[in-house]
């Protein structure tokens, strides 16, 4: 305080002198002044310009290496055609490709070759003698391919011109148990566009199911609900052919997973290359989301500042986080998809696609020497993340049958806590289980709320005992709900009671608390449905779906 005064002293004495010493602190605090105008203007305006110049150059970076990537695809292809053309010249065998390989060896080789003329190992040196590489690229990572020569072409691709994009937004999308959520997440991504990006931006659905009548169905309700978005050529959806897929009932199981479980997750993993293959030629980014997510307001505006101003200060990143959770919000140059889909084709078996993002991202920058620890630091310098999570999961239904998920958002909206259905009458109904309140098993089946039991034990059950033997189609039962997920069942038998013979298991609860099926038609009429448990549960239980569906005018 002391000091300040002390100087405030000074400047008041300075202009109590003479006028010459006023003038001079005159053009000392002009200087000043001028000086700290120049900071200002330096921080304020030409800063701004030389970022904003950085992220031009970036930008164009960006889409060179993306037209680099394009024109190494149609070097192979001349390379291919190439290798068909070669064409015999002499009666000693030459080809034209044998003539060009001689002319471009040095004068000391050619040289060399004469004194050898007639040996083997002069012969080695015509490619005639040197077989092309074959690189084990699609064809012999998915053998199945090869059952249809259109294999890889897709059965349905819905598009209005050929919009070449910027960031193109791949939504992988499949029918699901429960709740579409797909018109939902497009509808948020479109409204989160503003004008000046609607024009470089490209939204591709691809839509993993082979039943063309819903995958019609479905473009028809993406083109109704946007039309002018699919006019204009910001939508597109595309289907592949159903020989793109294997047998999904003969994959080996690995990781210890349910048959279920390995299905879901190659389909999912084929799903997601087969987007990327057909997304990486229609734009310089492409950013991998789901068909349940929200996204945040002005998010493209966001995605490209960041991308420009993390690429300047990362420009080796492989992708970019825009949301911190799951597979989704991942934004990859395009340049780069052709490694990871090739990744991903050889591990498709194996493990989920988020797994095998983290495998690729610690196979380029992790070694057995490295700490867990030290693996983790260098992963996070190709994978940078934005500070906050642009998308979020609003699907409680996961695409895997019966799963749900932990996820939910509240903008979405409630969710039913069950599910009623129109069962067939019944003589009686009763339980060993001891029920929770007004959540009877009997309310339950006449779809009035969700049964609800405690703690039920090895050999309790449910029965049903129809008015009338039936001959029954299939049946539901669905466990937990969305207020009590983990109160699901788990070890629990179906089984049914034909008019002659007795209780036959048909089906059991699988991991997600689920049981669904189809009942052989030679078991005949049935008297009785029963749900048996095979072990103890440690939790309560909430059977919040129950569905008998009888043939039709089958009854007696």
């Amino acid at each position: 305080m002391s000091h300040a005064v002390g100087s405030l002293s000074r400047v008041i004495g300075i202009f109590a002198c003479g006028p010459r010493k006023r003038l001079t602190l005159y053009v000392v605090l002009m200087g000043f002044a001028l000086f700290s105008l120049f900071v200002f203007s330096v921080t304020h305006f030409q800063l701004p310009r030389e970022n904003e110049m950085e992220q031009h150059i970036t930008e164009m970076q960006a889409s060179l290496d993306f037209l680099e990537s394009q024109y190494r695809s149609r070097q192979e292809d001349v390379i291919a055609l190439q290798g068909k053309l070669v064409v015999r010249e002499d009666f000693r065998g030459i080809t034209s490709a044998d003539g060009a390989h001689m002319s471009a060896l040095s004068p000391e080789v050619v040289a060399l070759l004469k004194n050898m003329t007639g040996s083997r190992a002069a012969a080695g040196v015509l490619p005639k003698n040197l077989q092309p590489l074959r690189v084990p690229f699609v064809y012999q990572l998915l053998p199945h391919l090869m059952n249809d020569p259109f294999s890889l072409r897709p059965a349905y691709h819905m598009r209005v011109g050929n919009l070449f994009a910027d960031i193109v937004l791949g939504i992988p999308t499949v029918k699901r148990d429960k709740e579409s959520y797909l018109l939902a997440t497009l509808t948020h991504l479109v409204e989160g566009l503003t004008d000046n990006y609607k024009n470089s931006t490209l939204i591709v659905v691809m839509i993993g199911e082979t039943n063309l009548e819903y995958v019609i169905n479905t473009a028809r309700q993406i083109e109704s609900m946007f039309p002018k978005q699919v006019e204009g050529g910001l939508i597109e959806v595309i289907s592949p052919t159903a020989t793109y897929y294997p047998d999904l009932d003969t994959l080996p199981n690995t990781l210890g997973d349910s048959p279920k479980r390995v299905r879901w997750r190659t389909k999912q993993n084929l799903d997601t290359i087969y987007l990327m293959a057909y997304a990486q030629s229609k734009g310089t980014y492409y950013m991998m989301l789901e068909d349940d997510v929200v996204a945040k307001k002005n998010y493209m505006q966001d995605i490209k500042e960041f991308t420009a101003a993390t690429t300047v200060k990362i420009p080796d990143w492989f992708f970019i986080e825009y949301c911190h959770v799951g597979g989704i919000g991942k934004l990859f140059r395009s340049s780069d998809l052709a490694h990871f889909i090739i990744y991903v084709q050889l591990f498709y078996n194996n493990m989920p696609i988020d797994w095998l993002l983290e495998s690729y991202l610690a196979d380029r920058v992790c070694t057995i020497d490295k700490t867990s620890k030290a693996c983790s630091q260098n992963k996070l310098q190709i994978r940078p993340k934005y500070k906050t999570s642009l998308f979020q999961h609003i699907g409680l239904y996961s695409s895997l049958k019966g799963k749900i998920q932990k996820i939910k958002d509240s903008q979405f909206g409630a969710v039913p806590t069950f599910y009623p259905h129109t069962n067939p009458p019944l003589d009686s109904i009763r339980t060993s289980i001891e029920e929770h309140s007004d959540h009877t098993l009997k309310r339950a089946y006449e779809g009035q709320t969700y049964f609800w039991g405690v703690k039920p034990k090895k050999g309790d059950i449910m029965e049903f005992w129809f008015e009338k033997p039936i001959i029954l189609e299939s049946y539901t039962f669905r466990s937990g709900n969305v207020e009590h997920i983990s109160d699901k069942i788990y070890d629990c038998s179906v089984e049914v009671l034909p008019v002659a013979g007795n209780f036959t298991q048909v089906g059991e609860f699988d991991e997600f608390g689920l049981c669904d099926g189809e009942i052989k038609k030679d078991i005949g009429y049935i008297t009785a449905l029963r749900l048996r448990m095979t072990k103890d549960s440690l939790y309560w239980v909430i059977l919040s779906e129950i569905e008998l569906k009888p043939q039709t005018g089958e009854s007696r």
